[in-house]
């Protein structure tokens, strides 16, 4: 008798096990299935190297404002069209921010992001932000953006699991609204930019319009998919199956040539939502365009002590390229006034 129960108990746990196992090759061959479907039947290919930058033919134009991603009634509840007023623009950034973050945003407007830095070279800064649970927030960025008139917003709720749409709109306004532009940086707002080195090093590494093709970067090259329920940026096996996520760029630094960004806004409304949005756009969507990512982590590379060392050192040495990322606003200041010293550039704005 007890052999028989241990038998049957044995038998119950061999189908539970089975079960498990069918189930997760079930979401695999899904996810799978979602993915090719797809690809086979609607996907455009975009050539990055195309001559044909723009060609708004690949959209429904009509329908298309309205959409973003998975999204059928997306809106802009704040557009600003900064890049109308120049006809020759050399580089636009957007910045992703979040609607509490006045003192970042205006931060970055009176260091690295004031406009009259470039004069030969002229460049547009705008505050990409999804709309704000707090009316009396919501409030606020509308002043904010009365005075600046620098801020994108979606009607989509600011939050973690709604980054990609931020990153996607940043794509669709660039498309929309700065199609001549010849560079687009991507960052976020708590972020040192040493915006001299970075156009010096864009022209001489790439010329002073690209040739296509471009998406340059600190490469994250096999990362592992967090599962920790603890992690922030945990993601179950049913949102992603695989262990790693393709090679992907670190956001707080992402260079594209505009032909890319077209190209990658065609592509993210043919491939199933992911929320983690670096990994989704500069891998997962990068990976399909079948561009190849130029690595600047041996540049970009910086923590806090090379950061103070530098702070500490003799004015004619040359100031990083990047500050680490989440620096904080004290840290900013210095090293725009220290690298302004270093460029021998007096600034008459403070």
């Amino acid at each position: 008798m007890k052999s028989l129960c241990y038998h049957d108990r044995r038998k119950r746990l061999l189908l539970v096990v089975l079960s498990l196992s069918l189930l997760n090759s079930f979401w695999i061959i899904n996810f799978y299935i979602s993915i090719l479907s797809i690809s086979s039947s609607q996907d455009v290919y975009v050539k990055p190297l195309t001559r044909l930058i723009y060609n708004l033919s690949f959209l429904n134009d009509t329908q298309d404002f309205r959409l973003l991603v998975n999204l059928s009634n997306f809106s802009f509840v704040m557009n600003n069209k900064r890049c109308d007023s120049i006809s020759e623009l050399f580089m636009v950034v957007f910045v992703h921010s979040a609607p509490k973050h006045y003192h970042n945003r205006q931060t970055i407007r009176q260091t690295w992001g004031q406009e009259t830095n470039l004069v030969n070279d002229p460049f547009r800064v705008v505050f990409l932000i999804g709309k704000a649970q707090d009316q009396s927030v919501q409030l606020a960025l509308e002043e904010e953006n009365h005075i600046h008139r620098d801020i994108i917003q979606g009607n989509f709720i600011d939050s973690y699991r709604n980054l990609t749409y931020k990153y996607v709109m940043g794509l669709k306004w660039v498309t929309y609204f700065c199609r001549h532009v010849k560079y687009v940086f991507k960052t976020d707002d708590d972020i040192f930019v040493n915006i001299f080195q970075l156009v010096k090093y864009l022209k001489d590494s790439f010329g002073t319009t690209p040739t296509g093709g471009l998406v340059v970067c600190y490469l994250i090259k096999k990362p592992f998919v967090k599962r920790s329920q603890r992690s922030k940026w945990h993601v179950s096996f049913t949102e992603y199956p695989w262990k790693y996520y393709p090679p992907y760029c670190s956001g707080w630094a992402v260079l594209m040539s505009p032909d890319v960004i077209f190209s990658l806004y065609i592509q993210s409304s043919r491939v199933p939502y992911f929320w983690v949005d670096d990994v989704h756009v500069s891998g997962t969507l990068v990976k399909k365009l079948g561009v190849s990512h130029v690595d600047l982590t041996d540049t970009m590379t910086i923590n806090r002590a090379d950061i103070a060392r530098w702070l500490g050192s003799n004015v004619s040495n040359l100031p990083p390229f990047f500050g680490h990322p989440d620096v904080d606003r004290e840290t900013i200041y210095a090293l725009w006034t220290k690298t302004l010293l270093y460029y021998n550039i007096i600034e008459t704005h403070w």
